[in-house]
């Protein structure tokens, strides 16, 4: 949960804390306390008989205190297994996961086009485009084409469609022998390709660099025929399950340091044919094959994680709801329901599962999302501004935070990820009930978690909401320096989104504060306040022109970039100095210490 927030708002401190810590255990079964606790009980017990003699009572106080060292000892050797299993599954884990996306190629920049000649005819809709239909034609391969209502692909998986298309009939030896003629050779899918390019008239055309675009498609065979054909549902699976395969691996390269720019540039590219893709799935009905409704789940999940990122609620919500009418969804009952869930169609608690962290790990979002929907409208009624909804409000927090604390106790240890998004939503609840010290203690744990390097862009996030802590208790330059670490992180991840925000607590604080801003701006040599408040003004415009270029108009980025924009035209009115439309110069960047 993001939330830009404003220097000048004051926060109460309080230091009690009620969230349980999670390094208790660690704590008592680390190796010094494992050996102090035995030691103390083998004193005890050697203290009893040397002072009480022989007697049954005193033996037996003996032998108790005994097999507590034992059972303290037993603990401590079981704890540590535990760890090592969980170190030893990580590693695994991780090397798998680098070794997914090792052979992953980014995408550049995008090149700017310039503006199209007048006198060219405009280039087609691909959303309103529709192939022309031979009635004379017949085409067992391409009537597959049709009936599934893509018409544009991209070379691979075009390939990998016409291949399975091609090599179903060998599963079906009735097919083989009825549709090939006599010692005629199976083609290859890259031949076919060139077939329907050199094709009078042409079927396809190149419409970019390795895309094709369909040009006539079959009229015959009928789609009875196509559908009950194994062409059908081996050539469909076949192109989900290649689309699956890459937005897996970029979705796994969105949390890596060194794929996370290419990979953004990757789903900016990609996400309109993916949505196409899923809104064509859902258009089949009954046809979808079986198979093919696992592989939408795969898109359906990297798909929700990109939104998350870009914070396109709207859009999360229309690729869920879709995915929630595939027919066959509901027959996979926990992507069903999560599914449901992403839509907001989910009306109650998620049913207990198999396996248990799949299971709990519903039940968490669940919780989450019940947590954050209860925050949202308890906001939304604040900013009437009456005396009862500042009561209400105060009321609702609490009640927030355990359920985000039962969020993060339902979440299975290995989804770092999603622990660190629980702990920082909980920690950004804590801030606004004036509760400093507990919020900086999730901030803590959180960070903990990411110090292996996992999860860097929700590390970027957790220095982001320690700055606000550390602003809130009146330690600025504390509060400077997290917010250029994670503008730093930011940055090398190539989140625009996560940029803006810093780029609006940096500018908003410049502007408040002239005299702490020297350190964003040089550490040589002073500056002075009008061009710390010039350079805040460039900050804050770029903030703005970022969640404009994303279309992230939410209540809170567009109401302060322009209250501070003005506060610093207010402040250089006198100097003859105006505001930058534009950034000038970026805050200096600042390594994360870990």
């Amino acid at each position: 949960m993001s939330q830009a927030t404003s220097p000048e708002q004051p926060v109460a401190s309080s230091v009690e804390s009620s969230t349980p810590r999670s390094s208790i255990w660690q704590g008592f079964l680390g190796t010094a306390s494992v050996v102090a606790y035995a030691l103390l009980f083998e004193l005890a017990r050697n203290l009893v008989l040397n002072s009480l003699g022989e007697s049954t009572a005193v033996k037996l106080a003996a032998g108790t205190l005994r097999w507590l060292s034992v059972l303290v000892v037993a603990a401590a050797a079981v704890y540590v297994g535990y760890r090592f299993v969980q170190r030893y599954r990580e590693r695994i884990r991780t090397a798998n996961e680098l070794a997914l996306i090792a052979d992953l190629v980014e995408p550049g920049p995008r090149v700017l086009t310039e503006a199209p000649d007048p006198g060219s005819p405009p280039a087609p809709d691909p959303a309103r485009y529709e192939p022309h239909t031979d009635p004379e034609w017949t085409d067992e391969v391409m009537a597959v084409v049709r009936q599934l209502g893509v018409y544009e692909f991209e070379t691979a998986a075009l390939l990998a469609m016409l291949t399975a298309a091609l090599d179903a009939p060998a599963h079906r030896p009735a097919e083989q022998e009825e549709q090939r003629a006599p010692g005629e050779q199976p083609s290859a899918a890259a031949v076919l390709l060139d077939n329907l390019l050199r094709h009078t008239p042409p079927i396809l055309e190149i419409v970019g660099a390795q895309r094709y675009r369909v040009l006539v498609l079959p009229k015959y065979p009928e789609r009875d025929e196509v559908i009950g054909q194994a062409r059908w549902p081996m050539a469909v699976t076949a192109l989900v399950h290649h689309y699956a395969d890459l937005t897996t691996q970029w979705a796994f390269a969105l949390d890596s340091v060194r794929f996370a720019a290419g990979a953004r540039r990757w789903f900016e590219a990609q996400e309109p044919n993916l949505s196409a893709l899923v809104t064509a799935c859902v258009s089949l009905g009954e046809d979808i094959p079986a198979t093919a409704v696992a592989e939408l789940v795969r898109i359906g999940d990297a798909l929700d994680g990109w939104y998350a990122r870009t914070g396109d609620g709207d859009s999360q919500a229309a690729r869920a709801a879709q995915l929630c009418s595939v027919h066959g969804m509901k027959e996979i009952v926990l992507h069903g329901d999560l599914a449901q869930m992403r839509a907001g169609q989910l009306r109650g608690r998620p049913k207990r599962y198999r396996p248990r962290d799949l299971s709990t790990s519903l039940a968490a979002r669940w919780e989450h999302q019940q947590a954050l929907r209860l925050l949202s409208r308890s906001r939304r009624r604040r900013r009437s501004r009456r005396r009862r909804s500042e009561r209400r409000w105060q009321r609702v927090l609490p009640r927030v935070a355990d359920r985000l604390e039962a969020s993060w106790w339902l979440l299975p240890r290995e989804d770092v990820a999603g622990e660190v998004c629980a702990l920082i939503n909980l920690a950004v609840v804590h801030i606004y009930q004036g509760r400093l010290e507990a919020a900086q203690d999730r901030l803590e744990l959180a960070e903990s978690l990411t110090r292996s390097g996992r999860d860097p862009d929700g590390r970027a996030h957790i220095r982001e909401t320690m700055g606000i802590a550390w602003w809130a208790r009146g330690e600025f330059r504390r509060a400077l320096r997290c917010w250029q670490q994670a503008l730093t992180g930011y940055r090398t991840l190539a989140d625009d989104l996560g940029i803006a925000r810093c780029l609006q607590h940096l500018g908003s604080a410049a502007v408040v504060a002239p005299e702490r801003g020297g350190t964003l701006l040089s550490v040589e040599q002073s500056v002075s306040d009008i061009e710390v408040r010039r350079q805040a003004s460039g900050w804050l415009a770029e903030a703005h022109r970022l969640h404009t270029e994303h279309n992230l108009h939410d209540q809170n980025s567009e109401c302060y970039a322009q209250r501070y924009i003005a506060k610093a035209r207010s402040a250089l009115a006198d100097t003859g100095v105006d505001v930058l439309r534009h950034i000038d110069l970026w805050p200096l960047p600042v390594a994360d210490p870990h």
